[in-house]
């Protein structure tokens, strides 16, 4: 496709980068049992279940945040080159844990351990309908101008915000790769 250049395919790229990395995750924890998405490599580690508890929350929070900026924010001016020149690392690079550096889960983002893992997955399927479905609509707008801050990679516009869910969601498919071969 090339560059996306039109809103309509700015979003949709974004929304791409977004089911791709849902479709990897749903792909892997569907076959993995109750017991196992609740086993914890050690005392401060998430379970399977944990980190799919926290895609469903990290995704809501985003989806607000997102959907309250497009109704809301009438735009910035900031200047893209100087924004990426800034920036720590490629967009693309924070679904790499080695590059992105590990955070800390912030308020609101800390999973509940023990829920159902078969229920977690279809939130997940559910909620990424629902944010397509809350996007969608504003995909004739262009989103270059809203910016969001990022606590520790700077500002994003809100194209750059929708993919981001999807390279959190590849970061931590990494994470539940790893703990279902324990």
């Amino acid at each position: 496709m090339g560059t996306p250049t039109t809103p309509e395919e700015k979003m949709e790229a974004a929304l791409g980068v977004l089911d791709q990395a849902r479709d990897q995750v749903l792909a892997l924890i569907d076959g993995i049992s109750q017991a196992d998405s609740e086993r914890r490599p050690g005392p401060d580690e998430w379970s399977i279940g944990e980190v799919a508890h926290h895609l469903l929350l990290v995704e809501k929070r985003h989806c607000q945040g997102m959907l309250g900026k497009i109704v809301g924010d009438p735009g910035e001016n900031f200047s893209r080159e100087q924004v990426l020149a800034e920036r720590p690392i490629p967009l693309e690079d924070m679904a790499d844990v080695s590059k992105s550096g590990k955070g800390r889960a912030p308020e609101g983002t800390r999973p509940t351990p023990g829920l159902l893992l078969n229920e977690l997955a279809e939130d997940l399927r559910q909620l990424r309908r629902q944010t397509r479905a809350q996007l969608v609509p504003h995909r004739s707008r262009d989103l270059d101008d809203l910016w969001w801050e990022h606590p520790r990679f700077g500002p994003m516009t809100l194209y750059e915000r929708i993919s981001l869910i999807g390279y959190h969601d590849l970061k931590h498919l990494a994470q539940i790769e790893k703990l279902s071969e324990l």
